[in-house]
């Protein structure tokens, strides 16, 4: 399967343009557990509806603001945990007997931002959110490849993020361990300027040790590198992809 990959953008607490990305991939760290931006480009009335979450999502978004139709693109948002801290919050007033609002309650399904991503650009083209567990970037890819297979003449969005996995988890060893964004934006035409990439699979049968680091970042990483391929094991299945041209 092969695509063209335009363009790409992410933010982490501390890490958000392009040059402090390549920074802190030459040697990656680490970073703050908690943050997120501020937004001014998006009115206060809205603004106030995004949890930490979909202040990223919209972040990494609007990079593309300027060279991108935002309204006509599809999209697919893939969370590993998606509104992980907003469902914690309405867990812990259910188990005191309190109550809470309707609008928080609609705030905390996993297509949350995918929603509001759609209010506020006004799109309505096809839009997927799913989670794939820790390879939920990989699954992410694969469903924004088959939706760009499915409307080649458009544009394809893939968005990947995930906020910090909160303490009361942190013996269940989940990741990830500070929040991030990552977005994609793909084309069916392969003479388009940016990386060709073809994804095939293939099975593996000896252990892997889990990455340190979330697999959107590494990938981001393989691409700003000078090697070929980059591969990925979940699951006992290896994602590969190869640069066919830059």
């Amino acid at each position: 399967m092969i695509v063209t990959l335009k363009q790409w953008a992410a933010w982490a607490p501390t890490v958000e343009t392009e040059s402090e990305w390549i920074k802190w991939i030459s040697a990656p760290t680490m970073l703050p557990k908690n943050g997120s931006p501020k937004l001014p480009y998006v009115p206060t009335i809205r603004r106030r509806r995004l949890s930490d979450l979909g202040r990223m999502v919209m972040q990494v978004i609007f990079n593309f603001k300027d060279t991108t139709d935002l309204s006509s693109v599809n999209s697919v948002l893939a969370s590993h945990h998606g509104e992980l801290k907003t469902t914690l919050e309405l867990t812990e007033l259910l188990i005191n007997g309190d109550l809470f609002s309707p609008q928080k309650f609609s705030h905390s399904v996993h297509n949350t931002a995918s929603g509001l991503f759609s209010i506020e650009v006004r799109n309505r083209q096809p839009s997927t959110a799913l989670s794939g567990g820790e390879a939920s970037f990989c699954y992410g890819f694969l469903e924004a490849l088959t939706m760009q297979h499915r409307y080649p003449e458009q544009n394809t969005l893939l968005v990947v993020a995930d906020e910090s996995v909160p303490a009361c988890f942190a013996q269940y060893g989940r990741s990830p361990e500070f929040p991030y964004a990552t977005a994609f934006l793909f084309d069916s035409d392969l003479g388009q300027e940016g990386y060709r990439l073809k994804l095939t699979f293939t099975s593996n049968t000896k252990e892997v040790q889990p990455m340190k680091f979330p697999q959107a970042l590494m990938f981001v990483r393989w691409l700003l590198s000078e090697d070929k391929m980059v591969s990925f094991l979940h699951k006992r299945l290896y994602w590969t992809w190869e640069k066919l041209s830059v």
